[in-house]
């Protein structure tokens, strides 16, 4: 059995319940399954594997809210480490290796940026050599986390900003779909005048819960509905996800065949074709499946889960050979897989998709942050970064759906178990969504292989899966990261429908 020890100086920079979120990751940035926990003053990581890793921390820095950082690659040793010199260690490397990589590829890095590097070394060589005076050490790794993070934000920035001007320069100007996804909303008004301002598509929901509710019967009118106003508004349409293995996509009638394999395959194919046969030629983008790696709905396997999405990724291309395909995945980093054995994560479930070679066209990533369970905690720029390089691997073109709560209140109209991170108030807040947005989606767009980025709540007004995630709040006024997305698409993209 591996075991790894920590002595944890400033215990408080955890967040309440933030122990069940420790992780550890091999080479391939994947967890293991293990068991963390506190015995007396040290941090225990219990697994079955003993080869080196990274152990990943929800850590408050500062006086924001937390966010999920690393250490370097550790090996198992009977002395145990300082938990805060590790974190320190692990930021800083992070932040050198992709300062290094940026600059090789012709990143031009300003002054102010580099004394921030050479600040945050500094104050990491002086926490790594003072570590026979514990407090010490670890006030000077705290220091420099705040460094590093603040030097890592405006790294991210600096990218994004190069990138996307280089981008720009080229014969052909920069298009990317830029869209919201709609929920069960119908907009009309202000809001409708408003999505047409920002977006150039939209994402309509026909998942099978929503259309087939009652076996045999299916409604079309909210769809209909839907599809019939981004038609009149001129914008693109993003059609799915049209299998969603979970409580929020799975009809309550298909329990009565839960296990049943050859069944529950025979329905869902049958209404992915039947929803292809009525809305292909009104579509511009099927994104045909999505949250098929983990959970237990229906009693499916993972082989299960796999064969489905392939048997409707293949369905799909033999209805309608040219609209392009997207299969989407949730939890991308796979944080689950610390508590739950599982064979494939999310990559590898893709990686057997493309091999197949049945048509697809590109990969979606639902990037849920701030969110527990269900979604990702909130991570860095340069974590965001490198988990769109990691998927770029796949060499097919990206979706990147997005969510960010405003508020960690309750929120009535919520209907999954999704639940805000937040350790206090003042964590998440309208304005924290609003400079995440400025932050991230400038980066995420600067992304080659990036085509679609998509908000993945529109309204916190009718039930939705994600608290307070929308762009609207409960009354259905704006809030400000609707306003940023307006002008990161007015200052980047060609707006063209």
């Amino acid at each position: 059995m591996g075991l790894m020890r920590f002595v944890v100086q400033n215990r408080d920079r955890i967040p309440p319940g933030g122990v069940d979120q420790i992780h550890i990751c091999g080479q391939d940035d994947l967890p293991w399954f293990a068991r963390v926990y506190f015995s007396g003053d040290h941090l225990v990581i219990e697994r079955n594997e003993s080869e080196s890793g990274r152990v990943f921390v929800p850590w408050r820095i500062g006086q924001a809210g937390s966010i999920l950082i690393g250490t370097s690659t550790l090996m198992e040793r009977d002395e145990p480490y300082l938990l805060e010199v590790e974190l320190a260690r692990g930021m800083i490397n992070c932040l050198r290796s992709q300062l290094a990589t940026w600059e090789m590829l012709g990143l031009n890095v300003p002054k102010g940026l580099a004394s921030g590097v050479l600040e945050g070394t500094v104050e990491f060589a002086r926490a790594a050599t003072t570590q026979d005076d514990p407090p010490t050490a670890a006030d000077w790794a705290q220091r420099c986390l705040a460094t590093t993070s603040t030097t890592m934000a405006r790294l991210a920035e600096e990218y994004a900003r190069q990138a996307l001007a280089m981008r720009r320069k080229q014969p052909r100007p920069l298009a990317s779909w830029f869209g919201v996804h709609l929920g069960s909303n119908l907009p009309d008004g202000n809001i409708a005048r408003q999505l047409v301002k920002t977006f150039n598509m939209v994402s309509i929901p026909m998942t099978w819960r929503t259309i087939e509710a009652v076996e045999g019967r299916r409604n079309w009118s909210q769809v209909d509905a839907q599809t019939e106003w981004a038609q009149s508004a001129g914008l693109r349409i993003c059609a799915g996800p049209l299998l969603e293995l979970d409580d929020r996509g799975v009809p309550d009638w298909t329990y009565l065949w839960e296990g049943e394999v050859d069944s529950l395959l025979a329905f869902m194919l049958d209404h992915v074709r039947t929803v292809v046969e009525r809305y292909r030629g009104k579509v511009h983008l099927w994104q045909v499946a999505a949250r098929m790696t983990h959970g237990h709905a229906l009693g499916l396997s993972e082989e299960a889960r796999l064969q489905a999405a392939a048997k409707a990724v293949s369905t799909v291309r033999q209805l309608d050979p040219t609209t392009p395909i997207v299969v989407t995945f949730d939890q991308p980093w796979a944080e689950y897989l610390a508590t739950e054995q599982l064979d494939l994560a999310p990559l590898h479930f893709a990686d057997a998709l493309v091999r197949a070679d049945l048509g697809l066209s590109g990969i979606g990533l639902e990037l849920n942050i701030g969110y527990h369970p269900g979604g990702s905690l909130q991570r860095g720029p340069l974590a965001v970064s490198r988990l769109i390089d990691n998927w770029s691997l796949l060499e097919l073109p990206l979706l990147v759906a997005l969510t960010m709560p405003s508020s960690a209140d309750d929120d009535p109209q919520s209907n999954g178990k999704a639940r805000v991170v937040s350790s206090q108030a003042d964590d998440v807040t309208l304005e924290t969504q609003r400079e995440w947005v400025e932050r991230h989606v400038p980066l995420v767009l600067a992304k080659s292989a990036v085509q679609v980025v998509l908000w993945n709540q529109l309204s916190d007004a009718a039930p939705h899966p994600y608290p307070h995630g929308g762009l609207f709040d409960a009354a259905n006024n704006p809030k400000p990261a609707l306003e940023a997305l307006r002008k990161i698409r007015q200052k980047f993209l060609d707006g063209g429908k």
